[in-house]
């Protein structure tokens, strides 16, 4: 029976293009002047483990291109070559080009060799400068000849299980012959009777000696995707590079055993240093698990907190004096949910560095063809966030770091002729802030051109002739549809599409984005976004018959209004004054057509989100809830101020309020233009 490869192909891709990220990442440092020879070992180890994995598991096109991609690495580790830009150039093209093979295969599609030509070209000048050195010395010699080479004496007996894992003894094999002369000697006298026989099984052993001048460790790495599943013994040491007889080379057992040691412990160094140093990992010790699976346990938890509350609902309007034992068990449920639901919450979190980390190459290749020298610098990229918003959050991002590659950072000569130092700097900065994360890109480059923004929204009709407009409106004004300043089109923008997608990304991961800017100074885009999309503490507010969701992050206060407070602005609906502050007044009755009690016998609640405030007036508040949030989206379609729903206690569904956009339509529209945009 054939074995069904296709079932390690998700943890193939997976793995394989982690460690191109990671590889990418230390090329770059590599690149920035940062050697070691720990660094060059963790580039070559990534690009080694996906030549193996391909080539064990169908993929030979892959196998065949790092192969040479390798062949290069080791050239570098040897000190063959420098690291110079075009060396660093060609080698992130063949990471680029091994990530979309990856990503081709994934997706089941053709092996397009005619791409493979102009990168394995390059590949051939790297790896050509070797072997045009070598050619000027004297005659070559054989590998088996080769000062400082070793002779390897392996003993490799598989486990039962090797087959059945999709591994191939003869690939590996190949493997270790390209890397010297290789002599096999089959060992059959594990071989049952023809009864007992399993085809499935290997009985197999082998005595391998190989002779090459490749070191200890880049032998043994051969084995390291089978290692777990099979007997591996690795014998042998470095011989002196002048030819000495045999008798007089063979160390004698303890010294042998001394060496062994010397080289076990060198290798718990690099491999402690690499622990130290988590960015020279290639695989961490993370849990592969799929988004089916993940989501499946999410919403089989949101059940368990919706069940929570209705029996906690039904609890509260018992009445007899059996309740006191229900509620201490109820108390406990409350407990193991709880904790339930931070454990599963905290499998979906992780790191912003996930964000981050691709940051530096589109710096790297954007400075390239702009000319600008931009020093990229990156905090708080521990802080952990729900993996859905990281992925969602990569556009906004990229748009903000583009947009201060282009508008934000002046060319070098601008920069020394304004007494700046010629080399600029781009930030990106991530932290918690009570329930939510803050993200900020900010540069010191030339700022916000404010009269120039205004002079642009003049010529679109944003705003009319001779309006006054504080500098935070103007600021804001970088925000609306189709707006750019830009005179010319090029790679990085000048089109009209930018920051409205932003904001309106943002928007969607119910977060808000404000925008702080000093002429000559610089500029900085602050984001925040709920840690997760999933679970959120929120506030039950009445509407006449009707019951909705707040989200409690952004709710400042609440107050009950005199009608002193009320004030009406002609065309635009009403006012309140809250200490000195005159604040929009939204009933949110009107918005979803809804009776209200008006604002003599209401309650205002102060939301703030993008650094505006609003009052919005409702009927009663009736108490804080944990909800589970279920989207529209995917059953009926996006309503306008509404994030989702969720299922209350006695039963019941009601709506999660989207707070930036009543607080986005409270601030620029009336309230007739609100109805009207709801109907």
């Amino acid at each position: 029976m054939s074995i069904d490869l296709r079932q390690f192909h998700a943890s193939f891709f997976s793995e394989s293009l982690e460690g191109l990220d990671a590889a990418e990442a230390n090329l770059l440092r590599l690149e920035s002047g940062e050697r070691s020879p720990e660094l060059l070992n963790a580039i070559f180890r990534s690009i080694h483990s996906i030549k193996g994995a391909a080539g064990s598991l169908g993929f030979p096109e892959i196998g065949r291109f790092t192969h040479e991609f390798e062949n290069v690495l080791d050239d570098l580790r040897r000190g063959e070559f420098e690291p110079d830009e075009d060396a660093a150039d060609t080698m992130l093209a063949c990471v680029d080009h091994v990530r979309y093979m990856l990503r081709a295969a994934q997706a089941e599609k053709p092996h397009d060799g005619a791409r493979d030509t102009a990168l394995l070209e390059r590949l051939t000048e790297l790896h050509g400068a070797r072997a045009q050195t070598a050619s000027t010395k004297s005659v070559p010699k054989l590998p088996a000849q080769e000062p400082g080479a070793a002779t390897y004496r392996i003993r490799f007996r598989p486990g039962p299980g090797f087959f059945a894992s999709g591994n191939d003894a003869l690939k590996l094999f190949r493997v270790l012959d390209s890397m010297g002369s290789l002599s096999v000697r089959a060992d059959a006298s594990a071989l049952p009777e023809a009864g007992p026989f399993d085809p499935e099984q290997c009985y197999l052993a082998w005595d391998l000696e190989l002779r090459t001048a490749r070191d200890r460790q880049e032998v043994a790495d051969v084995f390291g995707w089978v290692e777990d599943d099979c007997e591996v013994v690795l014998d042998g040491a470095p011989e002196e590079t002048q030819p000495v007889p045999k008798e007089e080379a063979k160390p004698g057992s303890a010294e042998r055993r001394r060496e062994d040691r010397r080289k076990s412990e060198r290798r718990a160094d690099r491999l402690r240093a690499e622990e130290a140093d988590p960015r020279l990992q290639t695989r961490s010790d993370l849990l592969h698990v799929s988004r089916a699976k993940l989501d499946a346990l999410m919403n089989a938890v949101g059940e368990l907190v919706i069940t929570k509350t209705i029996l906690k609902q039904t609890l509260s309007e018992l009445a007899h004096d059996g309740a006191g034992r229900l509620d201490e068990a109820m108390q406990e449920l409350d407990h193991h949910a709880r904790d339930l639901q931070e454990s599963v919450m905290a499998i979906r979190m992780q790191p912003i560095s996930f964000a981050f980390g691709r940051f530096s190459r589109l710096v790297r290749d954007l400075c390239q063809a702009s000319g600008k020298l931009v020093q990229l610098r990156v905090s708080g990229e521990a802080s952990e966030l729900d993996s859905t918003v990281i992925e969602k959050l990569v556009d906004p991002l990229t748009h903000l770091v583009r947009n201060a590659l282009d508008h934000g950072i002046e060319p070098p000569a601008e920069r020394v002729a304004a007494g700046k130092l010629e080399t600029a700097t781009l930030t990106l900065h991530a932290e918690h802030r009570g329930g939510n994360i803050e993200i900020v890109v900010g540069d010191d480059g030339r700022g916000i051109n404010r009269p120039r923004v205004k002079a642009k929204a003049l010529e679109l009709g944003l705003i009319a002739d001779g309006q006054e407009l504080s500098d935070e409106r103007v600021q804001e004004l970088i925000f609306a549809p189709g707006f750019s300043t830009a005179e010319k089109l090029n790679e990085l923008s000048g089109r009209g599409v930018g920051l409205d997608v932003v904001r309106r990304n943002v928007g969607e991961l119910n977060g808000a984005i404000k925008v702080e800017s000093e002429p000559g100074r610089g500029t900085r885009f602050i984001i925040r976004l709920p840690l997760t999309l999933a679970i959120v503490d929120g506030m039950r507010v009445g509407v006449g018959a009707e019951t909705y969701i707040l989200p409690l992050a952004a709710i400042i206060e609440c107050i009950r209004p005199g009608a002193a407070a009320i004030r009406p602005i002609a065309g635009h609906g009403h006012v309140m004054e809250i200490r000195g502050e005159f604040l929009p007044l939204m009933p949110l009755g009107g918005i979803f057509g809804t009776e209200t009690a008006g604002p003599e016998k209401g309650i205002a609640v102060v939301l703030e989100a993008d650094g505006r405030r609003v009052a919005l007036l409702v009927d009663a508040l009736l108490g804080q809830e944990q909800v589970v949030i279920k989207t529209l989206e995917a059953n009926y379609r996006k309503v306008p101020c509404v994030a989702g729903a969720t299922i209350l206690g006695e039963g019941r569904v009601v709506l999660i309020l989207d707070a930036a956009a009543l607080v986005r339509a409270g601030t620029e529209a009336s309230a007739a233009e609100l109805i009207g945009e709801r109907t």
